[in-house]
């Protein structure tokens, strides 16, 4: 009879070989994966999302990039009696890029790893979104004896045959199914789980990671998703590499290095960040193994840091910048909590003036206006918000908002400021008190679909300046920028909105004139693409001192740097029309006009400029040339060469310019008009008349064009594909 001591001996014994088969088992498929796939292709436009391992048993097995850093777009890990691999996108075994050797030796590796190293009896594929399609299934067909079968649910699972690979999306399915997957995987199943964590993260509601039911799922097993998305590498793959050997890629590897302060050099701290801020947004609150060393290492940070412009916080600032990343995922997991102030609220977007008087006042809402309402008021950092709902309008959608900026820029370089400042919040109570440890300007969000008027008390908070063109005038202007001292002001027309910093429109006397100009834009833009001028909700820019994407870039708001405030605050200026002055204004607000009817394939950065071309000679009175980015010597020689070398399409698509000169030249030659009657015939069209594809849009384009005009245009648009004659139709509407 053996001695407790020997059992405990040959247990240990019996762990550590079955890590080492693990390991094995691991390196071997890496190696299998290594020669026969080498690299991975992703369809066009499909972005992947990214994954964390954390454990001795989970590995990387593909790489991606994000902002300089490579990251993991593909992992496996054993759990108990079974395995599991994650991908970050079913793009990579779906459509086309199935028929590549390397993709389709991926799926194959990876599914007879899954079995145990032989090919799977059985592969149950859910038939839940986003698993896998056809395309999949047939480059799947030479692995001897597979058979696919649906798999009805999660409750199937239990009842599978011992040694079953599933192939699945977990977070198609409810948090509350993920322990199944785990239990299916512990005792001895086989799971490819697709996670587009960003795009969960959208759908969700932007939900916490936490909640993600794939990190629930496989998280037991080391791996987690996060909200990153990864680029493809300079050859427009996806690297499958021979080894994982890189500091800072797994959770052991990064808290090690973090534990001992500073990370350099900055791709070493880079890749550190990534991991740990990845592993914070996904790890349970209850989490006993990762998540107080995680804490501990956010404690040890030097206090009094501050992220600013003058002094932006860096990647090699591990400690400092995990601080920041758990603070902020615990404020956004809990925001209707009384949070205290943070000392970064001052970088941005401000503390209000020290004897700025705080209010309440009751706001009216028109319901029948969507979107944000402004208050004008703003939040103080840390200071207690109560809102205090009419009878029933509880039942109504509403939302209250703290905060204008709608950029995150958590996985920067540099920050300037806090990586997150705004939060929202429903409004399903009577009454509901809470504080933002950044405050900011407090708007009530209305859904779409209502009708009707109600009322929000809001307060104590700071009156902010607030002009209203109809309302205000100069002098009560001058006067709310002397009573009301709060950081962030507002200009505001039944169009558009601006929110700016205070100490940006101290010198700006009578905000009419600015208010104006930007009328005549909005209502350029609404001409030249067909809607009608009186729009269901004013649309909104903002100034924010460090943005996610772009120089500028669109959406609600519209979001600008401080760094050209100057410009945009200035009537005259903008008049005046100097092309590196204005273009990005008339571009950016473009984007909230253009109609993906008329916008094809390498065509958003083109189409876009027509409403900067349109705004530069309505609102500037310059010419289409009268700018360098279609005009001048050089240009010109651009587009003669391009049309010696035989009009090649694809060259056309890589060069925004170059492929506005051919739209420029029909303006030029048939008036804007014919665009205005063209993209307002656009806007009529009924579901069964919009094109269907890419080709489609382009045919449209030249028969709809070709038939305003009276020409047949086929032969200007033949090097896009389109067939001669596909304008013919325009020889009749000349009869």
């Amino acid at each position: 009879m053996k001695s407790p001591f020997m059992k405990r001996a040959i247990l240990a014994v019996c762990a550590v070989l079955a890590v080492s088969c693990a390991a094995r088992s691991v390196d071997a498929l890496r190696g299998n994966l290594s020669r026969k796939a080498r690299s991975l292709a992703l369809g066009p436009g499909a972005i992947p999302g990214c994954v964390v391992v954390a454990g001795a048993d989970a590995s990387p097995i593909a790489f991606g990039r994000a902002n300089g850093v490579k990251v993991p777009v593909a992992a496996t890990a054993t759990y108990g009696k079974g395995r599991a691999v994650a991908v970050t996108h079913h793009g990579f075994m779906e459509g086309e890029v199935m028929r590549r050797r390397g993709n389709a030796a991926f799926m194959r590796e990876c599914l007879v790893w899954l079995a145990g190293g032989f090919p799977p009896a059985e592969i149950y594929v859910d038939r839940g979104r986003g698993t896998m399609g056809s395309a999949a299934a047939e480059a799947l067909k030479d692995v001897k004896g597979l058979r696919m079968k649906p798999l009805p649910g999660y409750d199937a699972l239990s009842s599978l045959p011992a040694g079953s690979v599933v192939i699945t999306m977990p977070d198609s399915h409810s948090i509350q199914d993920a322990a199944k997957l785990t239990e299916f995987v512990r005792g001895g199943g086989g799971v490819l789980a697709v996670v587009v964590g960003w795009g969960w993260h959208q759908v969700s509601g932007e939900r916490p990671f936490t909640e993600s039911p794939f990190n629930a799922a496989l998280g037991p097993a080391g791996i987690y998703t996060c909200g990153a998305f990864a680029g493809a590498g300079n050859d427009g793959l996806y690297e499958v590499p021979e080894t994982d050997d890189m500091p800072g890629l797994s959770a052991e590897s990064a808290i090690e290095l973090a534990e001992r302060g500073s990370v350099i050099p900055p791709a070493l701290g880079a890749r550190c960040l990534f991991t740990l801020e990845a592993l914070a947004e996904a790890l349970s609150t209850t989490d006993i193994k990762w998540r107080p060393r995680l804490e501990a290492i956010a404690k040890s940070a030097q206090t009094g840091l501050v992220p600013s412009p003058a002094h932006p916080l860096r990647r090699t600032r591990v400690r400092e910048r995990l601080a920041y990343t758990l603070f902020q995922n615990a404020w956004l997991a809990r925001p209707e909590r009384n949070w205290s102030a943070s000392a970064a609220a001052a970088s941005y977007p401000g503390l209000p003036a020290k004897d700025a008087r705080r209010v309440t006042r009751d706001v009216e809402v028109d319901m029948s206006v969507p979107r944000w309402h402004g208050t004008g008021l703003f939040a103080g950092a840390g200071e207690p918000l109560t809102l205090t709902l009419a009878d029933g309008a509880e039942k109504l959608g509403l939302r209250v908002r703290v905060g204008s900026t709608t950029c995150r820029v958590t996985d920067h370089a540099e920050w300037m400021r806090a990586p997150v400042v705004d939060m929202e919040l429903p409004l399903v109570k009577k009454t509901t008190t809470f504080a933002s440890p950044f405050g900011g300007m407090v708007y009530i969000v209305v859904p779409g679909g209502r009708s009707g008027r109600t009322s929000v008390k809001v307060g104590p908070a700071c009156h902010a300046a607030r002009f209203v063109d109809g309302v205000d005038t100069p002098e009560t202007w001058v006067a709310q920028l002397r009573e009301r001292r709060a950081p962030m002001v507002e200009l505001e027309s039944e169009c558009l909105v601006i929110t700016v910093p205070y100490a940006s429109v101290q010198n700006l006397a009578d905000p009419r004139p600015l208010l104006q100009v930007w009328r005549e834009i909005m209502a350029n833009d609404a001409k030249l693409t067909g809607i009608p001028v009186k729009r269901a909700s004013p649309e909104r820019i903002c100034a924010d001192v460090q943005l996610c994407a772009g120089y500028m870039h669109a959406g609600y708001p519209i979001m600008m740097p401080t760094s050209c405030l100057r410009n945009l605050l200035s009537e005259p200026t903008i008049r005046a029309g100097a092309v590196d002055d204005v273009w990005g204004f008339f571009h950016e607000m473009g984007h909230n006009h253009q109609n993906d009817d008329w916008t094809f394939n390498g065509t958003t950065e083109v189409t876009v400029n027509f409403f900067s071309l349109y705004n530069m000679q309505k609102i500037c009175g310059r010419g289409i040339r009268d700018n360098w980015k279609i005009g001048g010597e050089g240009f010109k020689r651009r587009v003669e060469e391009w049309r010696a070398a035989g009009r090649p399409y694809d060259k056309w698509r890589a060069d925004p310019f170059l492929a506005l000169d051919f739209f420029a030249r029909l303006i030029e030659k048939y008036g804007w008009e014919s665009f205005e009657r063209l993209f307002a015939e656009y806007r009529a069209l009924s579901p069964a008349e919009r094109p269907k594809n890419d080709l489609e849009k382009r045919e449209q384009w030249c028969r709809r064009l070709s038939r305003i005009v009276g020409e047949d245009l086929s032969e200007e648009f033949r090097f896009m594909g389109v067939k001669k004659g596909a304008g013919d139709e325009a020889k009749d509407a000349k009869k």
